[in-house]
């Protein structure tokens, strides 16, 4: 199946969450016609509510090793991408800290344990256990942390919003719903390829795919001062403190196991802000900027899909790995349909070292 054969192909993408943005973006580059159909006006999907984490080695916990290899291609990607799209959009490297209170070593002993095994010899270079933690010197006193080395963050909707402007500026951005989808076809009209990234949309059409819920409330915390991407362990969840530029940080939970797409409840509420005051007092005077929510589609088995039949790709199933994911997911559905993704990243790279 070689779609990137021959003329100028009219393409069109459904949804523009991170995955189908990511795919028209791609085929812009590559000189496709594309139309993208979005009715989401509001930002109100999924991929606006994400923080961003670059997180392979974190959800190594409860992932395998396909979801921790693709994670690290998509590592890579990023900067070639946050380059090629002009490099206004805020991205961190410095890795993740992972503490507990010291009732919960246990939980903080497992995930040490997991990681080794299923890093192997690579831990070494990938993690360093910190058994006086000095790294983020504003975090309340606790037990052995964990730095997880080369894991890293990107502001979703800086990285959204410069791909949809990208898009309504050189694309035909239809903002309405696809009614009708199928091979070849988008609302009775003909193309010589659909990319369906509808996300929990397209339940009907894959099997098993279901809803997670997130969570995540930001906050602008001028009296605290952490530069790292935190996770605080905990028996029941995993929370986690993400910086952002200006003394702003998301903290949410990594996983809630519902499809409720209603508001946050109070109890979620205080457990997320106390998992924050437990680290850092300064979160007590914050201001809350947002408390947002989402349903995130995921399969069976949370591997991401790529679903390819003459006229039709699905690209789906992100699970809460949207970032770390998508760009790696993207440019392996491309490749297979015969297009080189890494033809107009490498050229960005290097543009001002010419």
């Amino acid at each position: 199946m070689n779609l990137a054969d021959g003329y100028t192909k009219k393409v069109a993408i459904v949804g523009a969450g991170i995955s189908g943005s990511l795919t028209a973006w791609h085929l812009q580059q590559l000189g496709c016609e594309i139309h993208i159909y979005e009715p989401d006006e509001h930002k109100k999907s999924c991929s606006f509510t994400a923080a961003g984490m670059l997180a392979p080695m974190a959800e190594l916990e409860s992932a395998n090793d396909h979801i921790y290899q693709l994670g690290m291609h998509s590592i890579a990607l990023w900067p070639q991408i946050i380059a090629a799209l002009g490099g206004n959009i805020f991205h961190r490297d410095n890795g993740t800290l992972v503490v507990c209170h010291r009732q919960d070593e246990g939980v903080f002993n497992q995930l040490l344990s997991t990681l080794k095994n299923k890093l192997g010899g690579n831990f070494s270079q990938q993690c360093e256990v910190v058994h006086s933690q000095s790294l983020e010197r504003e975090l309340k006193p606790l037990g052995t942390s964990l730095l997880l080395q080369n894991e890293a963050q990107v502001d979703a909707h800086q990285a959204l919003n410069a791909l949809h402007q990208s898009l309504k500026s050189n694309s035909h951005w239809h903002a309405r719903k696809a009614d009708k989808l199928s091979a070849y076809k988008v609302n009775d009209e003909t193309f010589d390829w659909v990319f369906d990234c509808r996300g929990l949309a397209a339940k009907h059409d894959i099997n098993g795919l279901h809803g997670v819920r997130g969570e995540v409330i930001t906050v602008h915390a001028p009296q605290v001062n952490i530069e790292r991407m935190v996770r605080v362990m905990h028996p029941r969840y995993r929370i986690y403190i993400v910086p952002r530029e200006n003394q702003k940080y998301m903290i949410g939970a990594t996983e809630i196991q519902s499809d409720d797409t209603g508001p946050m409840s109070v109890r979620s509420t205080l457990e997320l802000l106390s998992a924050a005051f437990s680290v850092h007092s300064g979160f007590a005077e914050a201001r809350i900027l947002g408390l947002d929510t989402n349903v995130r589609p995921a399969t069976l088995d949370h591997q991401p899909v790529i679903d390819h039949q003459a006229g039709l790709t699905r690209i789906n199933g992100l699970y809460r790995h949207g970032y770390l994911l998508a760009p790696a997911v993207v440019a392996k559905a491309l490749q297979e349909l015969g297009f080189n993704t890494q033809q107009h990243l490498m050229q960005a790279e290097y543009e001002n070292c010419i």
